[in-house]
This record gives structure tokens, C-alpha cells and sequence, in this order.
């Protein structure tokens, strides 16, 4: 691991289970014995110490091991920086949150191609199309939510839910009910009009007067 990750509670937690780790930590940190920083009075490669819980351990295999190994954690910061949800903003939290995503998506992305090994066989942009599927998975529950609970929504809103494969079914409303919204003004028809309609657009929920609306008239053999 690199020094994002590495510390030292982390270790006495995975010890606990029988498992170690190897990384790097910064200089400035408590958790650091003052025989594990650099000195100028000791010999030159007198840091190569392996930590262990409460241990300090002369581990010059632990740097050997850590050079090796150490490019896995680098292609995960090369990989999510290729494809990121990170905005400009001056919240440390939102800072935070944007890189819990990317690298939460990173792991879903490792672990669905390990259990499926054919998933977007030859294609060389696999992840960004398994980014934007679980992207949408994600968001569709309350799209969803939002058309059924919303009765009028804008037309630039219903075009994007529709590009996503979302569509509204309902019946365009010819006479006004019991508790409905006002009138409002027909969409089509020209402001100088001030044409009122009480009927609704089944697919953009915008108002059209009897001008412009079309009734479709299906008998009731073919309705059942």
C-alpha cells in the first residue's frame, strides 16, 4: 500500500486476522519509532525495518517485498484517475466522497470481471461501459420514483429519463377531475392566444388545449 492507505491501527486490525501488510508511511506520523526514521549518524540503509504491532523488526526482505509490489497500488491511482467522478470543489468532505466512489467502483469493476472472465471480451474500453451501466442501475430506482410520484415534470427531464430507457405510461386526461391542478396555458398554442387547456400530454405531461391534442379511440373488444 501506499501511504494513503498504511497505518498503523489498520495493521493490528488485519494482524487480528492472520493477515500483515506492506507499505509506506510519512515521516510525520506518531505512530513511527525514532529508530525507524532517517538519521544521518546511522548507517545508510539503517531504515530497512519491518512493523510488526508493537515490533520492530530488521526486515531488509520487507523492502525487497515492497519494491516488487509496490506498482499495484500506482495502476489503481493511474486507473481511477482515468475515469473519475471528482468535481472541483473546496469541501474536503465531497473530496473525500468523490474517492470512496472511484475507488469503490475500481473493486466492483475487479471483482465482476474475476467472477465473469468473458464480461466485454476484446473490448478496450470495458470499464468505462461497466462505469456507465452501474451508473444507471444506480440512479434508476429514483428516476423511477420521481416519474410515478411527480405528475408534471419538464420536458428536458422526461427527454433524459427516456434516453435512459425510462418512459412514462399514462392516459391523457380530457375533462378535469375532482382535486386536479389548475388550468394552464396549451403548450403549443402562442402566448397572444392565452389559450387554457385541461388536458395533458400522456408522454411530456405538458398542457395541450382540443386544438392540438389527438384522442386515440380503441373499442372495448380490443381493450381487453
Amino acid at each position: 500500500m501506499d501511504n494513503f492507505f498504511t497505518s498503523i491501527p489498520l495493521t493490528e486490525k488485519l494482524l487480528e486476522k492472520n493477515l500483515t501488510l506492506v507499505g509506506t508511511l510519512r515521516q510525520n506520523k506518531p505512530d513511527i519509532p525514532p529508530v525507524m526514521k532517517p538519521n544521518k549518524l546511522r548507517e545508510k540503509y539503517s531504515s530497512k525495518f519491518g512493523f510488526c504491532g508493537n515490533m520492530t523488526m530488521w526486515k531488509p526482505e520487507v523492502i525487497q517485498y515492497y519494491n516488487h509490489t509496490k506498482s499495484g497500488v500506482d495502476t489503481m491511482d493511474q486507473m481511477v484517475r482515468t475515469y473519475t467522478c471528482k468535481r472541483r470543489t473546496r469541501r474536503w468532505s465531497m473530496v473525500l466522497w468523490h474517492n470512496v466512489l472511484d475507488v469503490a467502483t475500481l473493486n466492483a469493476f475487479t471483482s465482476y470481471t474475476a467472477q465473469h472472465p468473458g464480461y466485454m471480451g476484446g473490448v478496450t474500453n470495458a470499464r468505462r461501459l461497466f462505469i456507465k451501466e452501474l451508473g444507471k442501475e444506480l440512479v434508476m430506482p429514483h428516476m423511477r420514483r420521481r416519474m410515478e410520484g411527480t405528475s408534471h415534470l419538464q420536458t428536458h427531464i422526461t427527454q433524459a429519463m427516456e434516453r435512459c430507457g425510462l418512459k412514462k405510461v399514462s392516459a391523457a386526461t380530457t375533462q378535469p377531475q375532482e382535486g386536479q391542478v389548475k388550468r394552464k396555458r396549451c403548450k403549443i398554442c402562442p402566448t397572444a392566444k392565452d389559450r387554457k387547456a385541461s388536458s395533458w400530454c400522456s408522454k411530456c405531461t405538458s398542457p395541450v388545449c382540443k386544438e392540438h391534442k389527438h384522442v386515440v379511440v380503441i373499442c372495448e373488444a380490443c381493450m381487453y
